[in-house]
């Protein structure tokens, strides 16, 4: 073997070697950089309209919440890259037992045990997140685009934001309490008051 030929091999077999190093490096930082979360406790999502006699509210404590963000150097989300939320349909309460039994009929609570969200695309906006994905509600599944801000807080990434919506989008028949004296509107607002952990891997 030539002196030529045995330095080439050498200078390519250490460009490879140099090449695999890069390329552990960039994996390693982007493993570090994108960051997975649950939910913590304390969060909560409300789903709020109207009726003929006052204004609603169903609260939830048991939304649970997977994500996973980009995060920068200071530990601020730069990218959201997936996001899943299950809400148990019949975790939702009122101060209203009658109302919340007809709100999981109309739910369909019994064959359809939760409310769906999964994340399809998102884009960035500072702090703000445009998210687009399927929202599923008493098995119908619609196409939503919703805004979540989410900043960190103390150990924790907080996402607050809300989205109105039509019931009857989603083949829910408007529920109603007292005898069907108290009716409410097709119209609601879903809000949510999020607060985010790391997942420890």
């Amino acid at each position: 073997m030539s002196k030529q030929t045995q330095t080439q091999m050498e200078f390519s077999k250490s460009t490879k070697n140099l090449a695999l190093i890069l390329g552990f490096i960039a994996l390693s930082f982007t493993l570090r950089a994108q960051t997975n979360f649950k939910q913590a406790d304390g969060s909560y999502i409300t789903i709020a309209g109207t009726s003929t006699l006052h204004e609603w509210t169903m609260t939830s404590l048991q939304a649970g919440v997977q994500a996973s963000f980009q995060m920068d150097e200071k530990g601020a989300p730069t990218e959201l890259k997936s996001l899943g939320v299950s809400v148990p349909s019949e975790s939702l309460k009122s101060a209203h037992k009658a109302m919340d039994k007809n709100a999981y009929s109309a739910l369909k609570a019994d064959k359809f045990k939760a409310i769906g969200f999964t994340l399809t695309s998102a884009t960035t906006n500072s702090n703000v997140f445009q998210c687009n994905g399927s929202l599923t509600i008493a098995g119908v599944t619609k196409s939503i685009s919703l805004d979540a801000t989410c900043q960190p807080k103390e150990k924790t990434l907080r996402c607050t934001g809300s989205k109105k919506m039509k019931m009857s989008d989603f083949q829910v028949e408007a529920p109603s309490f007292m005898f069907g004296t108290v009716k409410t509107g097709d119209e609601i607002t879903i809000s949510f008051n999020i607060d985010l952990t790391a997942v420890k891997n």
